[in-house]
This record gives structure tokens, C-alpha cells and sequence, in this order.
């Protein structure tokens, strides 16, 4: 905070010696978010994380369920459209209530990375209450929706899907089914796995033609690894073979090995990160041993963007845009990890943030400890 304090002096400075008023230069906006940088540490998105003012102007979003990044670095959402999942869409055993039939606007909207405007869309009629979306190293397009209690895998430039798991409008808990699905993580080899979900508390992994191989987890809150309660996103580390789940209710990521180095390692714990302010984490995203989430919402009081260390869960800062997030719902890396978006939930809209990488290469997502990101101070 206080790097900020010499260059904002030394604006003033210059036009107070040169007789300039303050007031021709600078407009109302400015002081408001000069306030809010100074009241606010945390608002600023410290650690290398820095928002992208006026990005994505003038979209028109239902509510964004998900979000993703394609092999040409354009974020994709998935949304609601017209639909608004509310207390009345499900029964007390997870049965679609609505009538209404698929959303008829195309509820995938791939956008252009620098100006935020739409370049295509799919998917209109097929979809009843979109939730988790992730594009594979391969341009596929897994989908999950909440309703249908289905996942879908489309491959790039098909209107069919190539894949369905679960079985339409029909919960369970069987191997066959799904309750409420909401993310996908897919490996580079095509095994994939599933968060399964807001009724099941489990995860799945399957081979890439679709075969069960292997499960962990069930409902709980007794702290365990395996203690699941709404597991809301997921995000693979190839390279430490580790599968990061968004554990909503329990306020924590938790974060196991994927199985895909040692299968028989599959499931054992490597770390824990619990939210700083014990809020709700709705998503995940980890990249070179570092974890990036979002938590928190409007009736919790605060919410924002955290940052932590894979291998210790220890928390390093967090960090969000200047005028603050509301409800935060998915967020997702670029392939290189130069950019990160975050899709929210009422309001309903999409962030993009800019993330800096230390001179050797690597994240400089912390909060720039120690030489490797000495440089952040300047920046």
C-alpha cells in the first residue's frame, strides 16, 4: 500500500507547483477510487493480480455459472440466459420443477479477450440450468447442468455432444448418476474428473472414454480430506499431480493427489486452504503449486479473491477488483497464466485481472516475499 503513497505525492506535487487545479485533471471517479485504494488494502489486487478497468462493457448475462479459457486464450461463459435458479427450481429430492423447457438463448458465449465483446455463441435449446464449464488442452468443451443432472462433452466445432454421463431430469447416487453435477477437471491423457455435487459430496475420476475408475468423498463437515459439503469446483496440478476441489460449505479447498503419476496414490491429502475469513469458496484454480480461489457473497458480508501456497495451504494474500466482488462464482487461469477471469452471480458479469509472472518464469501470485518478486514494487 504505502509504494503507492510517492507517486501519488509526487502528482500532486507537480500540479500544485505548477498552479494547475486538481479539479481539471482529475474527475470524481478518480478520487473515488483513490479513496477506496487508500481505505482499502485489500481491494488492491496485490500479488501480481491486477483488474482490467472497463473490460466486457455493455454484456448482457443471465446469471454466469462458469467460466473458462479456450486454446486461443478467449474466456468462455457459460449462462443462464432468462433462467434464475431460486429457491422454487428443485423439489426437497432434487427434481427440476421448471416448465419452461431449455433456455432459448445460447447460453455459450466465447468472447474476445481484449475488448470483452462476444465473437460466438452456442448452445441455445439444449441446456435447462447451466453450471460448470472447462475447455480440455484439446479444444473440448465439457458442460455440466444441475438440472438435467447430466455432464456433456462437446468437441470443438460440433453441435452434438460426443459424450453424456448421467441420465436426463433423474438424481442418484449410484455409478450411473448424478445429483446436481457442477465441474469438470479434464488431465492432458483424458482422464477426467467430476464434482458430483450439491447432493452427492463426491468425486469421480473416469477413464476418456467414460468408464468409472475411481471415487472419493462423502457428505460431512468433520474436517477429514474426505468430508465434502457442496464440492463446487475443481482444478488439476499435472505437473504435482494434484486434484484442488472448492469444498463450498466447509470454507476450504482441499487438495489431493490425482492418481495420474501413482494411481495408487489416488485421493491421499497434500494440503488444505482454508478461506481467511472462513466465507463460502465457490471455485479453484492452481497452476505451478500455486492456488488461486474465490469465496464469499453479499449475505456473507464480504468476498473476494485468495491466493495460497499448494504445498504448505498457507495462505498468502487475497485480493479482488477496486470496487469489490459481490458473488464471485468460477474463475479460470489462461493457458499461459498471463490472465484471469472471475464470473459473478448478481451482478451478473465477468472480471478479467492481468497476472504477472516472476523474471524466472514463475507465479508471482504471492504476495511478493523475498527476491523473486522484488520487481512487483515497481510495477
Amino acid at each position: 500500500m504505502w509504494r503507492l503513497l510517492p507517486a501519488i505525492c509526487c502528482c500532486f506535487t507537480c500540479l500544485y507547483a505548477l498552479k494547475i487545479p486538481t479539479y481539471d485533471y482529475f474527475d470524481d471517479n478518480f478520487y473515488y477510487e483513490l479513496k477506496n485504494l487508500l481505505e482499502e488494502p485489500d481491494a488492491l489486487p496485490g500479488g501480481g493480480v491486477r483488474e482490467v478497468r472497463g473490460w466486457g462493457p455493455g454484456l448482457e448475462l443471465g446469471q454466469v455459472a462458469g467460466v473458462s479459457v479456450d486454446q486461443q486464450g478467449r474466456p468462455v461463459l457459460f449462462h443462464r440466459g432468462s433462467r434464475v435458479w431460486d429457491y422454487q427450481t428443485f423439489n426437497a429430492t432434487h427434481h427440476y420443477q421448471g416448465e419452461d423447457g431449455p433456455i432459448g438463448e445460447d447460453p455459450v458465449l466465447v468472447l474476445d479477450p481484449e475488448s470483452g465483446s462476444v465473437v460466438h455463441s452456442w448452445g441455445g435449446g439444449r441446456f435447462l440450468v447451466p453450471h460448470g464449464i472447462t475447455i480440455d488442452n484439446k479444444g473440448n468443451t465439457w458442460l455440466t447442468d444441475v438440472a438435467l443432472h447430466q455432464v456433456f462433452k462437446y468437441l470443438p466445432n460440433t453441435d452434438s455432444p460426443e459424450m453424456i454421463l448421467g441420465e436426463a431430469l433423474v438424481p442418484g447416487s449410484d455409478d450411473g448418476h448424478f445429483c446436481k453435477p457442477t465441474s469438470v477437471a479434464v488431465s492432458s491423457v483424458g482422464d477426467f474428473y467430476v464434482a458430483d455435487g450439491y447432493c452427492n459430496a463426491r468425486i469421480l475420476r473416469y477413464a476418456p472414454d467414460g468408464k468409472l475408475k475411481e471415487k472419493f468423498g462423502h457428505p460431512g463437515s468433520e474436517g477429514s480430506i474426505s468430508s465434502l459439503f457442496v464440492p463446487h469446483g475443481l482444478s488439476l496440478d499435472e505437473n504435482r499431480d494434484a486434484l484442488c476441489v472448492a469444498d463450498r460449505e466447509n470454507w476450504r479447498v482441499v487438495c489431493v493427489r490425482a492418481g495420474l503419476t501413482s494411481p495408487n496414490l489416488f485421493s491421499q491429502p497434500i494440503a488444505t486452504v482454508k478461506h481467511p475469513r472462513r466465507l463460502r469458496v465457490f471455485d479453484v484454480a492452481v497452476r505451478n503449486g500455486v492456488v488461486m480461489g474465490v469465496g464469499g457473497s453479499t449475505s456473507e458480508g464480504e468476498a473476494n479473491g485468495f491466493t495460497a501456497d499448494l504445498a504448505t495451504g498457507k495462505m498468502m494474500n487475497t485480493w479482488g477488483p477496486i470496487k469489490g466482488f459481490r458473488n464471485p462464482h468460477s474463475l479460470a487461469l489462461s493457458g499461459d497464466g498471463s490472465a484471469l477471469y472471475v464470473a459473478e452471480i448478481g451482478p451478473n458479469r465477468v472480471w478479467k485481472f492481468n497476472v504477472k509472472s516472476s523474471p524466472d518464469g514463475g507465479p508471482c501470485y504471492s504476495s511478493c516475499w523475498g527476491w523473486r518478486c522484488w520487481w512487483w514494487w515497481w510495477w
